[in-house]
């Protein structure tokens, strides 16, 4: 006999979950569907580091269309990229890297800002999630401690690579002068890595980041009696005043400058200041420097959209290469598989030859040693020595 009273609480239960059930299955209107996979991208399109940025992220725009085909898809699965700026500013990319995270975004790219870079590692490793640092130079970003973070650019002690020549040495006086931040501390450490073990002597100048007035700082350095100063700096808007500055103190008088060879905006600006100084260039990129399936395809590209390439070109077109690689039969976006994946992987990338060091996940990539040329009324690079396999 069929128990009336049980079918009626029966129903009830069906009726609630029949009303339920539309509730949970739809999604709100816009929202990722769940094949989509997310993508998440912080760095600085604002402030000082805006140049950076925005190279970054127009290569890595078009990296993701190029490595996917043109579909921006993978296996299927639509690639959902989402950009947020941080200023420079860690607390603004701290906000931004925990509501991506909270939204279920498992991959997080770029940076900037080395200071940024070092404050969203740890939580990359906290919260699980794959991390791969732009152009954010420290090297500690990445370490053999924290299997969660990568990098697509180089660090400090790669930009010095093509110093290790450097001659006479032994015995000479270097200034290091730097803005003082995570970004100038690194470049000092990597300076005395290379420079220390073959005699040199160093003097540091560290320029508070907030200054205006650059005279001081460039009559300390131009009054250090040193046979080479060395510039590291990062601020793009306040580097033609810095180098002006050591300039009219008479800082290259009677030292060589030394310093890596920034954006192109900063062509003329540094073939004006260094006219006749012989100055020493090292470089990570700059248009046309390497010939390749990537770089020829991007040349292209940006020919016909106008667009110019920039000193981390490579960086954001490297990221896409790494995104998609960690994706490739990972359309579920498991983390541990996506390192697991990037550990070693190896790829021809926009500026030459690019491998994932399995354990220090630092990039070990060629790096160059550059001059600028007067071209007409303008500045122009031109490569002196390419440096393979950089990193190992």
């Amino acid at each position: 006999m069929v128990n009336r009273s049980k079918l009626k609480g029966v129903g009830v239960v069906l009726l609630s979950l029949a009303i339920a059930a539309p509730a949970a299955l739809s999604a709100p209107a816009g929202a990722a569907s769940p094949a989509d996979i997310k993508i998440g991208v912080i760095t600085a399109t604002s402030g000082g580091l805006k140049s950076y940025g925005d190279a970054y992220n127009a290569a890595l725009d078009w990296g993701l269309k190029y490595y996917t085909g043109g579909k921006m898809s993978i296996n299927g699965a639509k690639l959902v990229v989402t950009k947020k700026d941080d200023g420079g500013d860690p607390a603004a990319a701290t906000a931004a890297f925990k509501d991506m995270v909270g939204n279920g975004t498992k991959i997080i790219v770029g940076t900037a800002s080395s200071a940024v870079a070092l404050t969203l590692a740890p939580l990359a490793q906290q919260n699980k999630v794959l991390y791969i640092s732009g152009p954010a130079k420290f090297d500690g970003v990445v370490s053999a401690t924290n299997k969660y973070v990568f990098r697509s650019g180089n660090n400090s002690t790669q930009d010095l690579a093509p110093l290790a020549g450097i001659r006479p040495i032994k015995g000479k006086t270097v200034v290091l002068f730097v803005e003082d931040n995570a970004f100038g501390a690194g470049n000092i450490a990597a300076a005395k890595a290379l420079l220390g073990p073959q005699g040199a002597l160093f003097t540091e100048i560290k320029v508070a980041t907030t200054a205006t007035d650059f005279t001081p700082y460039a009559k300390k350095a131009a009054d250090a009696g040193a046979s080479y100063t060395f510039i590291a700096w990062s601020n793009a808007l306040t580097a033609g005043g810095m180098f002006t500055a050591l300039k009219q103190q008479g800082a290259f008088a009677h030292s060589k400058p030394i310093t890596g060879l920034a954006g192109v905006a900063s062509y003329d600006i540094y073939g004006t200041i260094f006219d006749g100084t012989s100055a020493i260039l090292t470089n990570s990129y700059f248009p046309g420097v390497y010939n390749g399936a990537a770089s020829t395809a991007l040349a292209a590209d940006y020919a016909q959209n106008n667009q110019t390439q920039d000193l981390f070109t490579p960086t954001g077109a490297d990221a896409a290469r790494m995104i998609v690689q960690a994706l490739t039969g990972n359309t579920g976006v498991n983390v541990d598989t996506a390192i697991t994946k990037l550990q070693g992987f190896s790829w021809l990338g926009v500026k030459g030859r690019m491998t994932i060091n399995a354990t220090t996940h630092q990039v070990i990539q060629p790096m160059f040693l550059v001059s600028l040329n007067k071209s007409g009324s303008h500045y122009v690079p031109a490569l002196i020595k390419t440096i393979h396999n950089v990193g190992q």
